[in-house]
């Protein structure tokens, strides 16, 4: 029979669901207070267990929550510096007061990182070192990222004020290409820079909720490139902290080296959440100050560990460390070439004219090795202005109570100075990330992209070469006015040139490079001369037109690079948690980049340079983990297994192996064995760049075939023979490592926590750059490349590296609330050369010994807090394309005085770096650091 709906019954239906879905909700209310003061507690965060379903605390400490999920469940309290509270909701409309204790017990932090699951991190399989949002506001450095340098099994190196590189367990440089920083699950790293670019594009201290560091090799979950050690960031969630926040620091950096200058950085949060159902977030930042001064003129790149003046008679070849244009050694051609055109008088338009028993005496000589005149780096450099803006926003939206869909747009942008193979001042770079994301409390599936931007970016050392040969073409004109005049001056002929010396004056060695060189160099209006005192206008405008120009394919040549590449990556996670008896997850991931520089840095099109197109490059990789506990849950046993394939490189299968062991409460026994790769980076792929040292060239076949480099078409000179030797070299390949660690952690009467580790790591396949020399002449972009042309291609070593390490760390909690923190690391490393082809150094780079102690209490007395620490570590030898050396020893503290002004939400800090130190420098070539002093005001609308 048919029936018809009537409005009437529709209705009455209507009514009947809405009073159903009321009548099923539950609400709960209360107040969250101090134990202590009993003063209510701001933004605290209430959680029904096992969902996401939540709310926070008003101005008042009031919540009230309405759910329906069906009693009885459990609620969970959380504050900042509180030990969370769980409480049993057993009735509908139910009140509750909720005192909250302020001493945390040790040991209690929760850690994802190394297992992608939730644990305890006394339970974490490997070494974890956490920063918490307590830890984050009390470090004294002005910058939180700058504080993981006090962290145990850190070493960090300083390119700049606004860049900063960490690193773990050693093989680093300013370009730390075997570490991997994540933001919310995203790879900062440029697609072209292939490394962490720190916190100049970065997060927010103000949005900051934790950073995690696992060091050694993670691959195995995180897959290529997490290799030395992976550092995760998590911001915070607009759901759990929300409100206006807004940060004002001003201050002055001081060195020996660049002098006083200010310091000033804004920062703003505000998040909202609507029914704990959407939210959303943004931020804002801003610092800008005046960089750090890299002015060390009378050192060389190459031979800083010996005494060498900087005086062109006495080193005609001096390669100075923050000189540009006189990084190439030429070789003056006086007994050859200059001789044959002395001989058919080509040199008269230098005042030489033909002259048989002239060139016959030429010969008599020998061609002497020397560099242009090197520029200094504040005198090529457009300002040293170090600038970092940041800005994120993020949209969130609760789908129910276990599953949340969110969209984040992040935007960076900052100028800075970074050093590789060769040193770049990094002006406007920029990147920019989007990502959505699907996550629930046992899977996640997120995508982002990454597109990045060099701005108005420049090659220190190009400038400085091109300058020079803008003002005196080398060929042309410098090397053979060089030349004669140096020949002159050594047969006692120089009147010939010069009259005001007469003739039959025989120059010394020293004094004839002395006036080679002057006269050389007569007429370039070098800063100090009188040709720039007179006009600086036409040496500044010249640096100026240099530096904006494009690099070396354009005409006129210029020092300015371009990146417009960008990464596309897609992963997923997902936890079997309800699967018996062994825990299994399973993940995955797929990455493309596509890499654009208009021919500057990549080899887009290497036949004629007109027609640049992108590179792709395609990789992807799966894993599965299972772990399962056993003897009664005291030992736990965890595997992973990870597969990897990248387009040019054959597929990767990286395990790892761990047991943890309870030896009674608060005390666990680590041990693991794992596997790591990197892949060869995309420089290390596909660049193509002429650099001071060698044409440095990607290793892969694609690029690199067309050369005829690899596979016996390079040689290398003999060291002590001189001689010439074909070597046969082969395609770069992905670097792999095994490590093994075991490591104890354990807390004792909640007073004192220990952490203790020791590592053992076996690199294979190493990759490295050295230099060769093209045996068959070959072509690039239709310009011909002559045999003898220097390159330093990517190869792998073929010999073993090894390195081992010890981590020691200490937490103490003193009476009265007073915190002592200690941390102890030693590292080192050995090889065997023998089976190398050529000098192959591996760059270890790191302290053999360091330590840290830092000393804190978060109320000496009501609302006043402080902080003070000490890092120190020893002498080391630096080794990478850029140069070497003994780095010296040195030691740094820092300090900082907070104090809470409750009645205006804030909290004022003042503190300093490297207060009793002069200055220093962490790498060659880096720039001199001194100290820096600031204040700061936080306002925060929900502090406590």
């Amino acid at each position: 029979m048919k029936r018809t709906i009537t409005i009437r019954s529709l209705l009455t239906l209507m009514m009947l669901g809405i009073s159903t879905w009321v009548f099923s909700q539950n609400v709960i209310s209360g107040v969250v207070k101090d134990s202590e003061s009993k003063e209510p507690l701001i933004g605290a965060n209430i959680v029904i267990e096992g969902t996401v379903k939540g709310t926070t605390t008003d101005v008042n400490g009031y919540f009230r929550l309405q759910t329906s999920t069906p009693l009885p469940f459990k609620i969970i309290i959380s504050v900042i510096g509180f030990e969370n509270k769980e409480l049993d909701i057993t009735s509908s409309n139910q009140e509750v007061e909720i005192d909250m204790q302020t001493t945390a017990i040790m040991g209690q932090e929760i850690v994802v990182s190394a297992s992608r699951v939730e644990e305890n991190i006394l339970e974490s399989p490997v070494t974890v070192e956490k920063l918490d949002i307590l830890a984050i506001k009390q470090a004294a450095a002005p910058d939180f990222y700058d504080a993981l340098s006090f962290t145990k099994g850190v070493n960090v190196n300083r390119g700049s004020l606004t860049f900063t590189s960490v690193n773990t367990r050693g093989f680093t440089t300013n370009a730390n290409t075997r570490f991997v920083q994540l933001i919310d699950g995203m790879d900062n790293s440029a697609p072209l820079l292939n490394f962490p670019t720190g916190n100049l594009v970065g997060i927010s201290e103000l949005d900051a909720e934790s950073v995690e560091l696992v060091p050694g090799a993670g691959s195995a979950l995180y897959g290529p490139n997490a290799f030395n050690g992976i550092l995760i960031f998590t911001s915070k969630s607009p759901f759990d902290y929300q409100g206006l926040s807004v940060q004002v620091k001003t201050g002055v950096t001081k060195s020996d080296a660049g002098g006083t200058h200010p310091m000033n950085s804004f920062s703003a949060r505000w998040a909202k959440s609507f029914n704990n159902k959407l939210a959303f977030k943004v931020n804002f930042s801003v610092l800008d100050a005046e960089d750090w001064v890299g002015n060390d003129y009378t050192t060389d790149r190459f031979y800083a560990n010996q005494v060498r003046s900087n005086d062109p008679g006495i080193s005609p070849d001096f390669d100075g460390m923050n000189l540009y244009g006189d990084e190439a050694k030429i070789t003056v051609p006086v007994n050859s070439a200059l001789a044959n055109a002395i001989e058919v008088g080509a040199l008269a338009s230098l005042g030489i004219p033909a002259d048989q028993t002239l060139a016959d005496a030429f010969r008599t000589l020998d061609n002497p090795v020397v560099t242009r005149t090197g520029m200094k780096e504040e005198d090529l450099i457009d300002d040293f202005e170090a600038r970092s803006i940041k800005a994120d926003a993020a949209l969130h939206y609760r789908i129910n109570d276990n599953l949340e869909a969110s969209y984040s747009y992040r935007f960076g942008t900052g100028s800075t100075i970074y050093q590789g193979a060769e040193k770049y001042a990094i002006r406007g770079f920029s990147q920019q990330f989007h990502k959505l994301e699907l996550k629930s409390d046992h899977y996640f599936v997120r995508a982002y992209t990454t597109l990045s931007n060099a701005g108005d970016s420049y090659n220190m050392s190009a400038l400085g070469a091109y300058v020079n040969e803008a003002f005196s073409g080398s060929e042309a004109q410098w090397v053979p006015t060089y030349g004669v005049i140096y020949g002159l001056a050594k047969l006692g002929l120089l009147g010939l040139a010069n009259p005001a010396v007469p003739l039959g004056t025989i120059l010394n060695e020293e004094d004839a490079h002395r006036a080679a060189r002057a006269t050389a160099d007569s007429g370039i209006p070098y800063p100090g001369t009188e040709a720039y005192a007179s006009d600086p206008s036409v040496f500044n405008n010249m640096v100026k037109e240099v530096r904006e120009n494009r690099y070396f394919q354009r005409t006129p040549p210029g020092a300015r690079f371009i990146d417009k590449s960008r990464t596309y990556h897609a992963e997923f996670n997902y936890n079997f948690i309800d699967f018996e008896p062994i825990d299994i997850q399973v993940g995955g991931n797929v990455r493309r980049y596509s890499l654009f520089s208009d021919g500057t840095i990549f080899n887009e099109d290497p036949e004629d340079g007109t027609n640049f197109e992108r590179i792709g490059i395609n990789e992807y990789g799966f894993y599965t983990q299972l772990s399962k506990k056993v003897f009664d849950e005291k030992l736990k046993l965890t595997g992973s297994l990870r597969y990897d394939k990248n387009q040019n490189f054959k597929g990767q299968v990286t395990p790892r192996l761990s047991a943890v062991y309870k030896v009674a409460d608060l005390h666990n026994i680590r041990t693991s064995f794992q596997t790591g790769f990197r892949n060869p980076d995309t420089q290390a792929q596909f660049i193509y760049f002429p650099s001071s040292t060698g044409i440095l060239l990607g290793g892969t076949q694609d690029n690199a075939e067309r050369y005829g480099l690899y596979h016996g078409g390079a040689y290398i000179i003999n060291p002590l023979t001189g001689e010439q030797e074909t070597v046969d070299i082969d395609y770069v390949q992905p670097e792999k490592l095994s490590a093994f660690e075991i490591g104890y952690k354990g807390v004792f009467d909640n007073k004192v926590m220990v952490d203790i580790n020791f590592y053992r790591n076996w690199y294979r396949d190493f990759i490295n750059q050295q230099l060769f020399y093209l045996k068959n002449e070959s072509t690039h972009q239709g310009e011909t490349l002559p045999v003898g042309t220097p390159f330093q291609p990517y190869i792998n070593s073929n010999a073993e590296v090894r390195s081992l390490g010890i981590g020691i760390g200490i937490t103490y909690n003193l009476p009265k609330g007073y915190i002592l923190n200690g941390s102890y690391n030693y590292a080192d490393f050995e090889y065997d050369e023998s089976s190398e082809i050529v000098t192959f150094k591996p760059g270890f780079n790191t302290p053999p010994n360091r330590f840290s102690l830092s000393f804190s209490n978060r109320e000496i007395v009501k609302n006043l807090g402080f902080n003070i620490s000490y890092r120190w570590q020893q002498q080391y030898y630096w080794y990478n394309t850029w140069g070497e050396a003994n780095m010296p020893s040195y030691g740094l503290m820092d300090a900082a005085l907070s104090y809470k002004v409750k009645s205006l939400k804030s909290i004022i800090k003042a503190g300093g770096t490297n207060i009793l130190g002069d200055d220093y420098r962490t790498n060659i070539g880096a720039p001199f650091v001194g100290q820096m002093y600031y204040i700061s005001i936080t306002f925060d609308q929900f502090l406590n």
